[in-house]
């Protein structure tokens, strides 16, 4: 994320709700948790791979419900079920054993496909819950094996394998940390839960399994979060560190975080600046103070900043412009 982007959002106050979740990521992401799923998660993400086209194929039609089954066995078993879990496998078995496979394969496929929104994800499992009510009804399953949740672990896991970027897994624990967190009104709405991980992804500049990883260490009560204020000195100090022992990569992100959690830090913008111009980067320099002209118009250390910057990247028309702007702005000083 760059600081032209977030300060292009955020030039009205920033919500508090965002800044601490910010903060929490940052802390989670600089813990030795981060780490501790890494085998797991490395499981999960081949499996993802090795059932992306048989999903898409049996959603398409060319595979059936057996093929999709076993296959999704096959990749479980061979990440030691981790994933897909082994209660996916079960509720799979309980609808073949239950349902008439002509009346279950298509609406099964119809459930599968891919939502474009949470609202859609909501319709499909109400058009599951329903398609499996009628059967429990007509006899054909029992109503211990009926039970809401699992069309929810169910679909939602055969829409991670197709996008796993925008559908978190079901969980229990996420539920339950969001609603503590204000940010849920149930635990048991996976359409809910969906969308609030998809903003907090988003918002993170996380994946869904790190924001994943994130609710279940701030449910277990593993990670303490800084105030706000405490968290951007501390980011600004290390920050001047890095770039003192010439990290300039590792400057850089510190820079950037402290701008998402204050999006209005001029000394950040203007050291993102300098280190961008160390690297030979004039262009990311520029937009940089760009940005921050735009955001502090008086600033006249910005504006000399940009004169040199445009004069050295040949940008002969920008730094006419911006002559006259600070000649304007030194005269109405005066």
């Amino acid at each position: 994320m760059t600081s032209a982007i977030v300060l292009g959002k955020a030039m009205e106050e920033q919500d508090g709700a965002v800044t601490w979740w910010r903060c929490a990521y940052y802390q989670y992401r600089d813990s030795s948790m981060r780490w501790d799923h890494a085998d797991d998660d490395e499981a999960r993400d081949h499996a993802v791979a090795a059932l992306q086209e048989t999903v898409k194929e049996f959603v398409e039609g060319k595979w059936n419900l057996g093929t999709l089954k076993y296959r999704m066995d096959e990749a479980s078993q061979a990440s030691n079920f981790i994933f897909p879990g082994k209660n996916v496998s079960a509720i799979l078995q309980d609808l073949a054993m239950g349902v008439p496979l002509e009346v279950l394969e298509p609406a099964l496929r119809r459930a599968a496909s891919l939502p474009g929104s949470p609202g859609e994800a909501k319709g499909a499992l109400m058009d599951l819950e329903e398609l499996v009510e009628r059967e429990v009804s007509r006899g054909h399953l029992s109503r211990s094996h009926a039970r809401g949740h699992r069309w929810a672990e169910l679909l939602a896991t055969l829409w991670y394998i197709q996008d796993p970027l925008s559908w978190p897994l079901a969980s229990m624990v996420g539920m339950r940390c969001l609603r503590r967190q204000g940010e849920m009104d149930s635990e048991g709405d996976y359409a809910e839960y969906a969308s609030v991980m998809q903003r907090l992804s988003n918002s993170l500049g996380a994946g869904m399994m790190d924001t994943e990883h994130l609710l279940a260490s701030l449910e277990d009560g593993d990670l303490h979060i800084p105030e706000a204020e405490e968290c951007r000195q501390d980011y600004l100090r290390r920050a001047e560190d890095s770039a003192a022992s010439g990290l300039t990569e590792e400057a850089l992100e510190l820079f950037e975080r402290v701008l998402t959690l204050e999006p209005r830090t001029p000394m950040a913008m203007m050291r993102k600046a300098e280190l961008y111009e160390g690297k030979g980067l004039l262009m990311a320099a520029i937009g940089e103070m760009e940005t921050l002209v735009e955001m502090e118009p008086l600033d006249l250390k910005a504006h000399r900043k940009l004169l040199s910057l445009y004069k050295a990247q040949g940008m002969i028309r920008e730094h006419n412009v911006e002559v006259r702007r600070f000649k304007a702005l030194r005269e109405g000083r005066k």
